[in-house]
């Protein structure tokens, strides 16, 4: 009874009710924050030979995308829902998810992000 589990993460917590969209892009900022560290680790270690770090690394990167991603499927505000693809697009670039963010940026509807993203993304400028 005195055994410390394993704090869960923002990317494990499964809301069974129905939330808004102010607190569904809290989530996918929280989300992203939190595996930060995952995102980068996996663009260094996505090379190198596999490890169980490597393996741990990319399940909880690629889990925290998946859940952001279907976060923002249910954000019905535009303005919202880009600021959420904006920032799960940068969570994508840091991991090296070139082609996820590319289809990311397509989504972005709101000019000004869409703006922000070519400025802080040199890629993105010619789409």
């Amino acid at each position: 009874w005195l055994k410390k589990s394993e704090p869960t993460e923002a990317l494990e917590i499964e809301d069974e009710e129905k939330i808004g969209d102010i607190e569904l892009a809290r989530q996918i900022r929280e989300i992203c924050n939190s595996v930060a560290d995952s995102a980068e680790a996996v663009s260094v270690l996505y090379y190198g030979p596999s490890t169980e770090t490597k393996k741990r690394e990319i399940d909880r990167y690629e889990r925290a995308k998946k859940r952001a991603e279907k976060n923002i499927e249910q954000i019905s505000d535009e303005l919202l829902r880009d600021t959420a693809i904006y920032q799960v697009l940068n969570f994508c670039m840091k991991a090296g998810a070139v082609e996820t963010a590319e289809r990311l940026f397509h989504q972005i509807q709101t000019a000004r992000i869409a703006a922000l993203v070519k400025s802080e993304h040199p890629m993105f400028r010619d789409s």
